[in-house]
């Protein structure tokens, strides 16, 4: 029996893991033909259909996702075994710094998760909003929230934010409409004053903010604020769902537009060979998907 190479299923973990068979080439420095060619002749000796197209690229067949999950694991194994031959003394230590509001509601609730497929492996965790320095910290890389353009840093974009304006179920009662949401109280985040602003633009609204208003440090203490009752905040449905399950928190109006800010993993170039970095976006790019 003929058994794929393992260079084919480095292409197919890249390829499955990215959804993209052109980042994949970009990745491995092979042309988007390479891949195409690898993959059909995966696709050949497994006798199975792993890859379907879609509008805007490809998506894993049912064949696909089962193969992609152990071929990941089978990997991150060769991996983890290389790494303890060929430099047993490494610290087996991935240290992040996240920003706190996606530490507390994404990250803490998996590590679990990450602990039982890497074992070997520690993390250590701080949280800040603000610019860290690689060096001086000690840092493999950070997880912030922003529009992606860090210079001269890579950055991997994790999960795309949506906002929704949400508040304690007393308020969302006294607003109907839009133009009830223009003069409720709402909660700023001072790292970023213009977000309401920038909802209301998106809507094709006019507003002017009011001279005096509630503003936070933190989307933490937003939330707080919010479901105590002091107003209306912006939040990503998906990182408050206990809130909105158990209805601490309601819709204000039932409007979700996409965020100018995504949550990226960042790091220094010559960050990207490093183990710790490679072990944990791979795995944190599986959770995500």
């Amino acid at each position: 029996m003929a058994y794929p190479s393992l260079n084919s299923l480095r292409t197919f973990e890249a390829a499955a893991r990215l959804l993209s068979f052109n980042r994949a080439a970009e990745e491995l420095c092979i042309s988007p033909s390479a891949v195409s060619h690898q993959i059909r002749q995966l696709e050949n000796t497994l006798g199975a259909k792993l890859f379907a197209r879609v509008e805007r690229g490809v998506s894993l067949t049912p064949n696909g996702e089962y193969y992609f999950m152990n071929v990941q694991q089978g990997i991150q194994i060769l991996l983890r075994a290389t790494d303890v031959l060929m430099d047993p003394k490494r610290s087996r230590t991935i240290k992040m710094s996240v920003v706190p509001f996606f530490a507390t509601r994404w990250l803490m609730p998996r590590l679990e998760r990450f602990q039982s497929h890497f074992p070997d492996w520690e993390l250590a965790i701080q949280t800040s909003t603000q610019k860290s320095s690689f060096e001086s910290e000690d840092l493999d890389f950070v997880i912030r929230r922003g529009g992606g353009d860090w210079p001269d840093l890579v950055s991997r974009l994790l999960l795309n934010e949506n906002l929704m304006p949400i508040c304690a179920p007393q308020l969302a009662d006294t607003v109907a409409d839009i133009g009830d949401l223009k003069t409720a109280p709402l909660l700023y985040n001072s790292q970023v004053p213009t977000e309401w602003s920038e909802f209301f633009a998106r809507l094709g609204e006019q507003f002017v903010a009011p001279a005096a208003r509630l503003e936070f440090q933190n989307t933490s203490q937003i939330l707080d604020a919010c479901v105590a009752g002091a107003g209306i905040a912006l939040m990503d449905p998906a990182l408050i769902d206990a809130e909105l399950q158990t209805r601490r928190i309601r819709p204000a109006l039932d409007i979700t537009i996409p965020s100018l800010r995504q949550y990226y993993l960042v790091y220094p170039e010559n960050h990207g060979n490093r183990s710790a970095v490679k072990v944990f976006l791979s795995w944190i790019e599986a959770e995500l998907a």
